[in-house]
């Protein structure tokens, strides 16, 4: 291991430093390109690491600092006085995966403006090493004169070492480098940005236990995988906006469930209050008796319990993969799966995603908690492009989930296509029996391609109702979905 450049990084922050490398290969990229300039770069991004991560760094005194590591003196001393580090390593002390992120994203940016040196530069410690070798091989016995000559070579040698350190670091000025950290740090935070995003909407709607519950390891994986892909990144942020449109719905519903009356109680909500205390309030000579009853939570008020309504079925939302909803459409009716995803965390309730081209593709099932992020991005990654519809298969797929919960009633069905199929007569009518029979209902939401009449008429007979998306950057024409 290299000795300490400016900072000593305490044994904890080490470990946790050398884990989250080991699980980025991006940060390991960094690395690779930093030591192809300058041969102690690794040390400097677990002392960037440990500036992020701890709350008080530990730094090396003035006269323990080797003149060599005049470079990094420099950009620690830029950290220290940019105001922007400062307030960006208070947000991430503590966090081992924040801090990791950081470190790649700054130590990215000053690889970048490091240059190409004539010739690759060398420790100087290592000739002080040689040296001290050589003595400590004597044992205290007089050098030869051949050993002398061995050592002021050595040491003629580290000087010119040393010097082109200093001289390296001097070819760069304090301007380049605070702009190099500003860039990274707004780098940082924008890949800060999109794994907050991503996990609310990955991990069933934004609670913040869910991103706590993740290790470190897992985490990685999923900004890892999201940084590969931009489709991906694409789905998770407009789920994130499907998503707050369904928290607003969601919140402005009627509950379902009914108040009764068992008794009489004392209390002061004035919604609650019996005639017999009301009545105080008209007359001025009584107001006394009131407030005082107030006060104390002695007025008499109804005493009431909540009936609340039976648990519901599961979501079950089946998703075209048919080659024509490739591109703007697939992104869109994923996002609004994860919308829904959201609803069913909200509500406990199991959520079904079926993906179907002219068969039933994938499957997965949510018991109704928050999601692993992970197995989420796994759900919706793929796309099968198939070359048929079959709404046969899909809502044949959803109606074994609920039997699956047949104790359950109102299980909702959301069948999100562009695709035209025609189903039998007698699936269409086994399918509205099993709508009565277990008491769900299905809505439909045609993506427009076209096709509208005919697709239109099908739809109407296998949904309770159906909305036509014209345009899918309209929220308004699937608010109403998002009331389930």
């Amino acid at each position: 291991m290299q000795s300490p450049l400016v900072y000593v990084v305490p044994k904890w922050t080490e470990i946790c430093a050398r884990d989250f490398k080991e699980g980025s290969e991006r940060l390991c990229e960094v690395i690779s390109e930093g030591e192809t300039k300058i041969y102690n770069f690794d040390t400097f991004t677990d002392e960037t690491y440990h500036r992020l991560y701890d709350h008080l760094p530990n730094r090396l005194a003035d006269s323990d600092i080797k003149p060599e590591n005049k470079i990094w003196i420099a950009i620690h001393q830029q950290m220290t006085e940019l105001e922007a580090f400062q307030l960006f390593s208070n947000r991430l002390n503590g966090d081992e995966f924040l801090a990791g992120i950081g470190t790649t994203a700054i130590c990215k940016a000053i690889a970048e403006i490091l240059p190409e040196p004539d010739r690759r530069l060398e420790d100087p410690e290592l000739i002080r090493k040689q040296i001290r070798g050589i003595f400590e091989m004597l044992a205290g016995q007089p050098p030869t004169s051949e050993l002398m000559q061995m050592v002021q070579g050595l040491k003629q040698k580290g000087i010119a070492i040393r010097k082109a350190c200093e001289d390296y670091a001097d070819s760069i000025t304090e301007t380049k480098i605070g702009a190099a950290l500003i860039i990274g740090i707004a780098r940082a935070e924008a890949d800060l940005e999109i794994m907050e995003e991503s996990l609310a909407a990955l991990g069933g709607g934004g609670d913040r236990t869910t991103e706590e519950k993740l290790k470190v390891a897992d985490k990685l994986q999923l900004a890892q995988r999201l940084q590969a892909a931009p489709k991906l990144q694409a789905i998770a942020q407009l789920a994130g906006k499907k998503i707050a449109i369904a928290a607003k719905m969601q919140r402005s519903k009627v509950i379902e469930g009914r108040t009764e009356m068992i008794g009489v109680t004392t209390g002061n909500d004035l919604t609650r209050l019996l005639p017999c205390e009301l009545v105080k309030l008209t007359i001025p000579a009584l107001f006394p008796v009131f407030a005082q009853g107030f006060i104390e939570r002695s007025l008499l008020q109804r005493e009431l319990i909540s009936r609340e309504p039976l648990a519901k079925g599961p979501i079950v939302i089946c998703l075209d993969s048919s080659g024509s909803m490739e591109g703007s459409a697939e992104i869109w009716s994923k996002a609004v799966a994860l919308a829904l995803l959201s609803i069913a965390v909200m509500q406990k309730r199991h959520c079904r995603i079926l993906h179907f081209t002219g068969r039933v593709e994938r499957i997965d099932d949510f018991a109704g908690n928050a999601p692993d992020p992970n197995r989420v991005l796994d759900c919706i990654e793929k796309f099968y492009n198939g070359n048929d519809t079959s709404f046969t298969a899909a809502l044949t797929g959803a109606l074994e989930s609920i039997k699956q919960h047949e104790k359950s009633r109102k299980a909702d069905v959301v069948l999100i296509t562009d695709g035209l199929d025609i189903p039998s007569q007698d699936f269409i009518e086994q399918w509205q029996q099993a709508k009565k029979k277990y008491e769900f209902s299905c809505y439909g939401i045609l993506i427009a391609d076209g096709n509208q009449d005919s697709a239109e008429a099908t739809i109407g007979d296998l949904c309770d109702r159906y909305t036509t998306i014209d345009n899918l950057n309209d929220d308004s024409e699937i608010e109403s979905l998002f009331t389930i």
